[in-house]
């Protein structure tokens, strides 16, 4: 026998879509949640659902209505990890690799600078015994 004829995993995307249904709730529980409604153009069992469509949609509930919120930030759904070492990129590379995530691109390099509003000088007058 074959694994794949006992094993059944669904890729991501591929997962059968199954419409909200208040009536598969049981009574107590369908009184008892007011106002519900369902979002299916945002699920993340249809094909290309996506948790970061739903994370967004969380956070423009926060800021909603006065806040408009962009369908995507700056990384548009990618995981953004920050490496201290070099060491830690190795061990992201060698993590995608296994998993075949493809490829990982290196924004920024590990040096942190101060912003360029920040001040660096310090305020505070030098006093006895202060050495600078």
């Amino acid at each position: 026998m074959r694994a794949r004829e006992f094993v059944s995993e669904a890729k991501f995307g591929s997962a059968a879509d199954v419409p909200a249904n208040a009536k598969r709730l049981p009574k107590s529980h369908n009184s008892a949640l007011k106002g519900m409604i369902s979002m299916p153009d945002i699920s993340q069992t249809k094909q290309g659902g996506s948790p970061y469509t739903q994370w967004r949609f969380g956070i423009a509930m926060a800021g909603a209505p006065d806040f408009p919120t962009p369908p995507a930030g700056a990384f548009a759904g990618d995981p953004l990890l920050a490496t201290y070492t070099d060491t830690d990129l190795a061990i992201i590379n060698a993590a995608a690799k296994s998993v075949g995530a493809g490829r990982v691109t290196k924004l920024t390099d590990n040096r942190s600078t101060e912003a360029d509003y920040v001040h660096k000088t310090s305020t505070v007058k030098g006093f006895k015994g202060y050495k600078r």
